[in-house]
């Protein structure tokens, strides 16, 4: 049975007692009805494995229960940005992280200048947080724009937290990084070496 609880560290650092699947974000909290304990498995293994999930007391199944969880994930997600988000206009007196703040709470993802002022700070912070769990907005025409706009520093700061797909589409357009402008040959994969800033 899931027992409602979910946890996110804000690091991809998690493993699944199911399939072992590692790198996870989210875990989520289940418990034999017989036996003592609980273990953290992933959102797959809950969704599709012999898991009773209840939801203001009535069992969830198919697309509900998927639809349940996805929703549960997105909260917990964006509840752990808004602590780090905090944690760091906590350390820091620069007015831009406060206005990187508000643009997120409205949005629950980052324009690329504002992912640049906040991945640069995380970076300086020393905060235990991955980077990566911040989503930036990259596919309108005008925030590929705005990431081709900005300096190369802060090119660099957001990067990293780009999927292959996006940033194989900017260095298409020239707007990557210097040190990553070259368009490999199609179907090329971003070695992860290079992928790191």
């Amino acid at each position: 049975m899931f027992t409602g609880e979910m946890r996110d560290r804000g690091r991809f650092d998690e493993k699944c007692a199911w399939c072992e699947k590692q790198d996870l974000r989210i875990t989520f909290d289940v418990r034999h009805v017989t036996a003592d304990g609980t273990c953290q498995i992933c959102q797959a293994c809950l969704g599709r494995g012999p898991v009773r999930i209840e939801h203001e007391g009535r069992a969830l199944a198919g697309q509900e229960r998927r639809d349940c969880l996805g929703e549960l994930s997105v909260r917990l997600m964006h509840r752990t940005c808004r602590e780090v988000l905090r944690n760091l206009l906590a350390r820091s007196d620069d007015p831009a992280l406060q206005e990187v703040a508000v643009y997120f709470d409205r949005n629950m993802q980052l324009s690329p200048g504002r992912a640049a002022t906040l991945l640069q700070a995380l970076s300086n912070s020393k905060l235990d947080a991955d980077a990566r769990i911040f989503e930036v907005q990259i596919r309108s025409t005008a925030h590929k724009q705005e990431f081709g706009c900005l300096s190369e520093r802060e090119k660099l700061a957001v990067w990293p937290v780009l999927s292959p797909a996006i940033r194989n589409r900017l260095i298409s357009l020239g707007f990557a990084p210097q040190r990553y402008g070259v368009l490999r040959p199609k179907g090329a994969r971003l070695h992860a070496e290079r992928a790191l800033v």
